[in-house]
């Protein structure tokens, strides 16, 4: 099961961090699939197998790619070395193309290790919770509000809304330093990039 050894190889490289992580198992490319990978928060590595029921591999990566995700690494894994030149040429900014035949788990393994230096990387808003680090990518923060009651503030993202221990005013010192976050009242800090 294939499956089985991509997660083992996702646990190998992050178990001994303190990154919080999941891993998401999606069996079949169908309409369905990119509604579930846009409820997914945080930053995002894609490991698609082309031999999945319903869409390609390639086409769901094209997908991500025109719905806006051109940050997000993307590892195609297949038996079909024929298509390496179709996963360049399709516009998909591939991170790695990996052959089952030819040791998946080492070319898994060095691919998920660039795909992490990538998400680190991009400019994510990073907190702490229990001991377990949180990144929250930039480009997925809607706005942040003061919370009502305490010393909190709520970040909204595109499908979730993360509740920290920090202040509207700490939060405010780290994001302005970006042009995309802007202080519209004593409360709220909108993303530009995120306003039509």
């Amino acid at each position: 099961d294939y499956a089985k050894r991509y997660k083992n190889v996702i646990n190998k490289l992050l178990m001994g961090t303190n990154l919080n992580y999941e891993i998401t198992e999606i069996n079949e490319y169908n309409d369905e699939t990119e509604k579930q990978i846009e409820s997914i928060g945080g930053n995002k590595t894609y490991i698609l197998d082309i031999e999945v029921p319903g869409k390609t591999g390639l086409e769901l990566a094209r997908n991500i790619r025109k719905n806006g995700d051109w940050v997000s690494p993307i590892i195609i894994v297949t038996s079909h070395d024929e298509f390496r030149t179709v996963g360049y040429t399709a516009k998909i900014l591939m991170l790695n193309f990996i052959s089952k035949t030819n040791d998946l788990e080492t070319e898994l393994f060095d691919s998920l290790e660039t795909a992490l230096e990538i998400n680190l990387a991009n400019k994510s808003l990073r907190y702490t919770n229990k001991g377990e680090l949180y990144n929250i990518p930039y480009q997925e923060i809607l706005y942040i509000e003061k919370s009502l009651n305490d010393n909190t503030s709520n970040i909204v993202t595109k499908s979730h809304i993360y509740n920290i221990r920090r202040t509207i005013k700490e939060l405010e010192e780290e994001l302005l330093t970006s042009v995309d976050f802007i202080k519209t009242h004593r409360s709220c800090i909108v993303n530009l990039k995120n306003v039509k």
